[in-house]
């Protein structure tokens, strides 16, 4: 199961400047342009680190937020999925972290222990090689609203396919255990 939360970017003050670490700058402030970009430092600066932070900003790891709890640290972000159509996932990379930022407001799915989440009510992200698994809102939508289309346990019998008793076939799934929408019900919900 896919869920939304929030891709967070948290400056803190470092004892030292190293190569690697992010930094936010905005381009084009106050206009319809305006954009953020998200960059990495190359190589130690060669201006006291007083001075860098002062024009270019302290630096910023990214976090997972949902509801105001952590979800996922810096060194948990982690696998890109580029959608179903790709079999392999891959390291989270800055341009990644732009698109989040500037076309999707920070939003991202991951992917969440859906019984967790049905039965307690929590957001518990799955980790694969101790990283969570980030994609663009919406990526999967499509795959998870056919799962609408069925089946579902028959209520009547609770998906054993018997009637009153067990030589009997139950008189709603006829015995299938399993209810799918006919054409004309489909058609029916269509109209309401």
């Amino acid at each position: 199961m896919h869920f939304t939360v929030e891709l967070v970017l948290k400056s803190y003050m470092p004892k030292q400047l190293e190569p690697g670490m992010w930094f936010i700058t905005k381009l084009n402030p106050g206009t319809r342009k305006e954009y953020s970009e998200i960059w990495a430092l190359d190589k130690f600066p060669l201006e006291p680190m007083e001075e860098f932070i002062a024009k270019h900003g302290a630096p910023v790891e990214p976090y997972l937020i949902y509801d105001e709890q952590v979800l996922a640290e810096p060194h948990e972000i982690g696998w890109w999925d580029d959608g179903p159509d790709y079999d392999e996932l891959r390291d989270v990379e800055l341009k990644d972290i732009n698109l989040i930022i500037n076309e999707w407001d920070g939003y991202v799915h991951i992917e969440i222990d859906e019984w967790d989440f049905a039965h307690e009510d929590e957001v518990n992200p799955i980790i694969y090689a101790d990283k969570i698994t980030i994609t663009i809102p919406g990526m999967y939508d499509e795959e998870e609203e056919d799962d609408e289309e069925g089946p579902w346990l028959c209520e009547t019998c609770n998906g054993s396919g018997y009637g009153a008793t067990p030589d009997v076939a139950c008189p709603v799934c006829h015995g299938e255990g399993e209810i799918y929408l006919s054409d004309d019900e489909e058609n029916i919900e269509e109209d309401n």
